[in-house]
């Protein structure tokens, strides 16, 4: 058997392959293209089959996608390794504080000796794509949200009644009303024919006393008027609209990929689609985690614990792994007190014994990600009786 540790860069790749006994075979640095991936690929021929080779990567982001794509495609298996794993193992091996790619790779190859290979393997390639859309979608749902803070601000200073009025929720009326008419002026100034143009662009949510409300606050305003202003909401609500029909956009083809999987997630009771999505593409292989509670530790949910001696101490989350995830299932943490009656019992019992609300949602957190753990890893329909 051969290991073979990859420390991955931008523009090259460092390589380190060694015997399962740790004797050094070959080092190399090789092109991130296509001549150094054919130099990669003759130097793993030499050493015979892909099921006598493991190769190990440090997790680095997107550089490696290409090389995961090209490894996968002449059917080698990896293993995608924890930086910080790697950089304690390395810390293990020598005082010496010395870090540069070519030690990285040696001790990559080193770690592949002590880790659980296939259970730790990655299918990438297929899983790429749904991975790249939902990481997507929540870089512009953020911007998205920041839009929508950069709007309440200048509010704030030229008309801030008309959050208020609106419960401080700046929904479709409420842009349209801002987009239309763009000033407080204008909107003091409003005619009939434009109740009625609101009317039926809002679907009768504004009633005519409703309308006159606005009116008045619109009169009364204390805000600023500025030209300034004006322009820079009208610039904000149009890139918020710019970013809503890019979110459609993505929503539309990860629906359209999920639906092409064999995840059983869809049978969890309020699990929306995109969340299951987002879980999915991030855990990737369920195969990957050799029990429930390495993936509440991947999804950050696991609790710090110091102990020494006689004394044991439980602290706070740790939050390693992929916050994406974690985000996802503390979404998903109250619709299930909502839908999954087990779930909800075990709520208001910790309630009652003066847990906090946010210290029983994270217990809940842990229970769905093994329940989730159990439906994928088996291939099985949501029961009742897992929730308990």
């Amino acid at each position: 058997m051969y290991h073979v540790g990859i420390d991955i860069s931008k523009f090259k790749h460092n390589c380190f392959i060694a015997t399962d006994a740790g004797v050094k075979v070959k080092e190399f640095i090789f092109d991130n293209n296509k001549s150094g991936f054919i130099e990669l690929k003759d130097s793993l021929n030499c050493l015979g089959k892909p099921s006598q080779i493991k190769i190990g990567f440090e997790s680095t982001g997107h550089y490696g996608i290409n090389l995961k794509s090209y490894l996968s495609n002449l059917g080698y298996t990896y293993v995608e390794l924890n930086a910080y794993l790697t950089h304690m193992f390395s810390k293990a091996l020598s005082l010496r504080k010395t870090k540069t790619d070519k030690v990285d790779a040696k001790v990559i190859s080193s770690m592949l000796g002590s880790v659980d290979y296939e259970t730790l393997h990655t299918k990438f390639y297929h899983m790429n794509d749904l991975k790249e859309l939902v990481r997507q979608r929540n870089v512009y749902l953020n911007s998205r949200s920041k839009e929508l803070i950069k709007l309440t601000n200048l509010l704030d200073k030229t008309f801030p009644e008309f959050k208020p009025f609106f419960k401080n929720r700046l929904g479709v009326s409420a842009l349209f009303i801002l987009k239309r008419f763009k000033t407080k002026a204008r909107i003091s100034k409003l005619s009939s024919s434009d109740y009625e143009l609101i009317r039926s662009k809002t679907k009768g949510r504004i009633t005519y006393p409703k309308f006159n409300g606005l009116k008045q606050i619109a009169k009364d305003s204390i805000g600023i008027s500025s030209k300034v202003y004006d322009l820079l909401i009208q610039t904000s609500i149009h890139q918020y609209e710019y970013l809503t029909q890019i979110l459609k956009l993505l929503d539309d083809e990860i629906i359209a990929l999920f639906k092409k999987t064999n995840s059983k997630l869809l049978t969890i009771p309020g699990l929306g689609i995109i969340t299951a999505a987002t879980i999915y593409a991030e855990v990737g292989d369920f195969k990957n985690f050799s029990n429930p509670a390495k993936l509440v530790a991947f999804a950050g949910f696991d609790v710090r614990i110091v102990q020494s001696g006689t004394q044991e101490h439980y602290g706070k989350l740790v939050k390693h792994g992929s916050s994406l995830l974690r985000n996802a299932i503390w979404t998903y943490a109250l619709p299930a007190v909502r839908f999954i009656p087990t779930v909800n019992d075990y709520y208001h019992k910790k309630k009652s014994q003066g847990k906090h609300h946010k210290v029983i949602l994270s217990h809940i957190c842990r229970k769905l990600i093994r329940m989730i753990y159990y439906i994928e890893y088996h291939n099985v329909s949501f029961d009742h009786s897992m929730s308990r």
